[in-house]
């Protein structure tokens, strides 16, 4: 395992050949504990482009995991940190997940990873079985010494929704969302959550939804008739399409120099991580008018589910639940100080997420 320091992170690099693993894990600050992020398998274009993925998903963390302090008043409290392993979906092997499971294990505890893009709850499973540093097993399994919670993707839609709502009626006056029209981008596991919120508080006639995956959009055909659909080949044509909601649930840097130009929507509030491609994204977004919900805000119920999972007294969906709610009332303070300020809500978030990280070291240290 190589070990790069710099800019405040620590960087391992892990390879193990004969188990085709390829993998990054970053450690961006332990300030509040151990490091908890989840482990993202993608096909990375290069190395440079994996690590720069890497070292954004685990600053992202860092944020969230703040966040999450703040709204349970420090019963969670975590680092940020994330793994990334550079490999096609199809080559996903028992092997590989044993031999990341493995390189988890050199860092002592320093990092708990969990299901991201392209891992699913049996593969946390698995890994289970080398490292006790994982979370996120079957939800009433016990195994570890400890209850899982289960596949985190319905407590990230409840968040994800409940800041929603708080979007509509900061903005709209209003949380009804029967005449409102919804973009949803990635018919993932959370993208398909939100679904079935949307669908019984919203008309499925006024959603469009696209994947670059044809197995998804098919599924949402499947299950909801009524939704409007744009196919793989075409589905970047979903920012060019007028809506009050344009919801992210795929791949981060979305909101970038080519596509805000194009964007026709009140609002983004969605479960992508990073979605913007740069800091000054989230101030064009401003200038624009387009009232951004800061996603590792509005995304923190998935990360929230499975911090439940380590707590001592055991893992409670209740609770969980209850906590993502609360995401909704702490984005409408944040817009109502943005609007106050007259600064961007990211802004905002971030200074919130730093304070509790600086009230924790005078505290501690």
């Amino acid at each position: 395992m190589g070990i790069f320091d710099g800019e405040g992170s620590r960087l391992y690099f892990v390879q193990n050949p004969d188990a085709g693993l390829r993998m990054i894990i970053v450690l961006d600050d332990l300030t509040l504990g151990a490091a908890l992020g989840g482990i993202r398998l993608y096909d990375y274009g290069s190395e440079e482009e994996a690590v720069t993925d890497a070292k954004r998903l685990a600053r992202g963390m860092t944020f969230k995991n703040a966040i999450i302090y703040r709204l349970s008043h420090g019963k969670l409290s975590h680092g940020g940190g994330k793994a990334v392993i550079w490999a096609k979906k199809k080559d996903k092997t028992r092997e590989l997940l044993y031999a990341a499971a493995e390189a988890i294990n050199d860092l002592g505890g320093k990092y708990i990873g969990g299901e991201d893009m392209n891992m699913s709850v049996d593969d946390v499973e698995i890994m289970l079985d080398k490292t006790r540093f994982i979370t996120g097993i079957h939800e009433s399994h016990y195994r570890g010494g400890r209850i899982g919670s289960g596949n985190p993707a319905p407590v990230t839609a409840l968040g994800v929704f409940e800041g929603m709502r708080s979007c509509l009626k900061f903005v709209l006056g209003t949380d009804w969302m029967w005449n409102r029209t919804f973009l949803v981008q990635g018919a993932g596991n959370v993208g398909m959550e939100i679904l079935k919120h949307l669908t019984v508080r919203g008309n499925a006639s006024r959603i469009t939804v696209t994947d670059r995956e044809e197995s998804q959009i098919n599924k949402v055909r499947l299950m909801y008739p009524e939704i409007k659909l744009i196919q793989p080949e075409n589905s970047d044509d979903i920012y060019d399409m007028e809506c009050d909601v344009f919801i992210p649930c795929a791949i981060g840097g979305i909101i970038n120099d080519q596509t805000i130009p194009r964007l026709k929507c009140k609002i983004v509030a969605g479960s992508a991580n990073n979605q913007l491609l740069e800091p000054r994204h989230g101030e064009m977004l401003y200038e624009r008018d387009i009232l951004y919900a800061p996603d590792y805000v509005i995304n923190a119920g998935g990360a929230i589910n499975v911090a439940m999972e380590l707590q001592p007294f055991g893992y409670n969906h209740g609770e969980a639940t209850e906590l993502a709610k609360r995401i909704g009332p702490l984005l409408t303070q944040i817009f109502q100080e943005s609007k106050q300020t007259n600064t961007p809500p990211e802004k905002i978030a971030d200074r919130m997420a730093l304070a509790e990280i600086e009230k924790f070291k005078e505290k501690n240290f």
